[in-house]
């Protein structure tokens, strides 16, 4: 039995309307596991092909539908990044897309055969986290400061528009504070009353267009796959968050927000001088690595958001009470005090 929504019919529409399947069908499949999200459905398929389509078509895919309606510009889609970003950036560090579809469905390869992740909440090992920061380096030197950021290629950052941004979650701090109770202890209130109630310099620091690139947005290490030999590349997907920012979102999202502080400390700043030597390598120019620290810094402060947007969501504790301690942790580790 299978998903009656992917059949070897839809399959075959689905990869002829992108050009991937230019002749032949799918003529049969099976699927070996299904996987909910908060926001999509994924369905892991094994296909076999009519001897007349193309040879070098993947026999692993993995069909993803949203289960929250696509918004449909190419600031938010994912369906955009597959369709226009994506080839510009190829494979590996990306998934294969076959198809990227109006309906927000996308049909990607499944290389589980050769790439893998630890399971949730173990963090992988240091050197798979040196190949993740192989990988964002890699897409952040592609993008950096690239003229059609914020113009043909994602949105503006303006000061209202940050400003705007911020102000929205922030006006749901009291009863997120309220919703918590004592479990929040009377530091982190005040720091967050602190945060929210500044000047709002971390974020306003995006309306300078200076060493900005397009980042993932949701670059926690369970969003990369990683070679199961130890030789190779990452694989980064779940790109729905996309967006233009500093390339240092996607570094504390990973670190600052997730990894508990003995970890963070041991790792962040060796993991942050590879990113700044491979972003080197690539041809990135006038960019110290105290300007990556600073940006660092910045977006560690930006980190408080995420649990306030996670509860707003309706995503229960489990999902974001070891951010709030994280986040916290790193505000105070790096001094970003100072940059409120």
């Amino acid at each position: 039995m299978h998903d009656s929504s992917v059949t070897p019919e839809t399959l075959t529409d689905w990869l002829g309307s992108a050009g991937t399947l230019p002749r032949g069908t799918v003529t049969h499949i099976c699927v070996e596991s299904e996987y909910e999200t908060f926001i999509s459905k994924l369905v892991f398929l094994a296909v076999e092909y009519s001897a007349d389509a193309p040879t070098n078509l993947p026999r692993r895919l993995v069909v993803k539908t949203p289960l929250i309606a696509p918004k449909f510009s190419v600031e938010t889609s994912e369906v955009e990044f597959y369709r226009h970003i994506a080839p510009l950036i190829g494979t590996p560090p990306l998934l294969r897309c076959l198809a990227a579809m109006d309906s927000g469905v996308l049909v990607l390869e499944d290389v589980r055969a050769t790439h893998d992740h630890p399971p949730w909440p173990l963090p992988p090992s240091r050197s798979d986290c040196e190949l993740a920061i192989d990988a964002l380096a890699r897409v952040h030197a592609q993008w950096w400061e690239a003229p059609t950021l914020g113009r043909s290629v994602g949105k503006p950052n303006t000061r209202e528009s940050l400003t705007t941004m911020v102000q929205e979650i922030a006006a749901h701090l009291p009863a997120f504070i309220d919703a918590v109770g004592s479990a929040m202890t009377a530091d982190a209130v005040s720091v967050y009353e602190r945060v929210f109630s500044s000047a709002l310099k971390p974020w306003l620091r995006l309306a300078d267009e200076r060493a900005l690139t397009m980042v993932h947005g949701d670059a926690h290490t369970w969003n990369f796959l990683f070679p199961r030999n130890g030789d190779g590349v990452a694989v980064l997907f779940d790109w729905q968050l996309w967006h233009v920012d500093v390339g240092a979102r996607d570094l504390a999202f990973m670190m600052a927000l997730h990894w508990y502080p003995s970890r963070r400390r041991e790792l962040e700043v060796p993991l942050l001088h590879r990113y700044h030597e491979r972003l080197i390598a690539q041809g990135v120019r006038n960019y110290s690595f105290d300007d990556l620290w600073l940006d660092y810094r910045r977006c560690a402060v930006r980190n408080l958001t995420i649990p306030i947007i996670y509860w707003r969501r309706g995503m229960k504790p489990g999902n974001w009470w070891h951010r709030l301690e994280c986040a916290l942790a790193a505000y105070h580790d790096l001094n970003c005090e100072e940059l409120i």
